[in-house]
């Protein structure tokens, strides 16, 4: 039953060719139970098939996850933006585009494309995947990563070697979002970033495109109020040591936000100035806050200056639904299981995990909203298969000669199968 499902909506959302499908939807399907790691073993042992049929779909056909995912996210994107409202009262923002990214770690610098990346916490060996995902109407669809290449990968593809924030520039400016949400208009589009992609040239590029930013800012970005802009536009701080220049310009304010959950209140103190950032020639709202401990003290940065300092914390908050999906990746969905080395297999099957999040979705389950409630019942479904075939052929049994004993033989065999499981 669990196969049948997928494979209507595989069939129905996805354009794949027939001699693939029993494939691409066995792939799916392993990615999405609740069970041990996502690996091509693990795929054959659900489906019967062979491991190298699963293999070879990664290794030949990374395009067709990447049509895949582009096709899944349109739909998605299309249906949940019908009717989509502001995240908040007193803003227009109703689609938000959020930006992060994610470590793979790898157990060798000799896999293709590998490289230390600096976490922050030591050094990872491994791939790094920037996200893009959009949220709207409580949803969140990913978008195509952009893997990032090492230098030595890019003279293998013979291409210019380019920097993360440059391609996600180039990304952010081709992209249709029309494409995903239907009609928009610009305001309604607010881009929710961290401190690592405190940016000049990303800031400038949302500005072009006529939407808003809401960023975290790294404590030594340069700023300064509307009036130095005026009287003095060469003097620039950073941004702490300008809030602990004018504090009673910006005095402190409480703002209390709802947990993802929505059952806790978090306080937090903050402070809000207008002025500009140093390389964009545009007033945007400075924001100073810590939690109500007097810890954690953060700088953000918004392009709307009459949105009110609690609509400045709540977007941001929206951020960590990006982390949400990180984890739910890695965790659930086997973004971490594959044993492959061909970077070009591995780019698949993170497309193809992409898939299965969206599709995972797309279940109907009652009274049924977390992933993991969704995976089991997947899983339930593909434990009970065997005992609702047999359920089948004892109702069939009944039309056919000698029925009543072959109905008899079909039920002990149902039940020791459900004894066994």
């Amino acid at each position: 039953m669990a196969t049948s499902l997928i494979a209507s909506l595989v069939s129905r959302l996805l354009q794949i060719p027939e001699r693939l499908q029993a494939t691409v939807t066995a792939y799916l399907l392993a990615l999405m139970l609740d069970g041990p790691k996502k690996t091509l073993s693990h795929a054959a042992m659900i489906s019967g098939l062979h491991k190298s049929q699963f293999s070879r779909l990664l290794s030949n056909h990374a395009d067709l996850a990447s049509i895949s995912l582009k096709a899944l996210a349109v739909e998605a994107g299309r249906m949940a933006g019908i009717d989509r409202k502001a995240f908040f009262s007193g803003s227009t923002w109703s689609i938000a585009i959020i930006v992060d990214a994610t470590l793979h770690p790898r157990s060798s610098l000799h896999v293709a494309n590998s490289q230390r990346f600096n976490h922050g916490q030591g050094f990872v060996v491994g791939h790094q995947w920037t996200n893009i995902v959009i949220f709207i109407n409580g949803q969140l669809i990913p978008l195509s990563p952009i893997p990032f290449w090492s230098k030595n990968e890019c003279r293998r593809r013979n291409v210019e070697y380019k920097t993360e924030h440059v391609r996600l520039a180039e990304y952010l400016e081709d992209l249709q979002l029309a494409q995903y949400v239907g009609f928009y208009a610009a305001n309604e589009v607010v881009v929710l970033t961290d401190a690592g992609y405190d940016s000049k040239m990303l800031q400038r590029l949302v500005l072009a495109k006529g939407w808003d930013f809401v960023s975290a800012l790294k404590s030594s970005r340069s700023v300064q109020t509307s009036n130095e802009s005026l009287k003095s536009p060469k003097t620039w701080r950073r941004v702490n040591v300008l809030f602990r220049a004018v504090k009673k310009q910006a005095p402190w304010t409480t703002v209390r936000v709802e947990t993802d959950q929505g059952k806790k209140r978090k306080s937090f103190r903050t402070r809000k100035l207008t002025g500009r950032i140093k390389g964009i020639h545009h007033d945007v709202a400075i924001v100073c806050s810590e939690k109500s401990t007097g810890k954690g003290r953060r700088y953000f940065a918004c392009s709307n200056t009459n949105v009110s300092v609690g609509v400045i914390t709540r977007a941001y908050r929206i951020r960590w639904r990006i982390e949400l999906f990180h984890r739910a990746a890695k965790s659930q969905l086997g973004m971490l299981d594959a044993g492959v080395s061909d970077f070009e297999a591995l780019t698949a099957h993170i497309h193809w995990v992409y898939c299965a999040y969206i599709l995972l979705h797309k279940v109907e389950i009652p009274n049924a909203a977390a992933l993991l409630e969704r995976q089991r019942y997947l899983q339930k479904m593909v434990e009970h298969a065997p005992i609702i075939a047999k359920i089948e052929q004892i109702v069939a049994a009944r039309t056919q000669f000698g029925g009543l004993p072959r109905q008899g033989r079909l039920a002990r065999a149902a039940i020791q199968i459900g004894m066994a499981s």
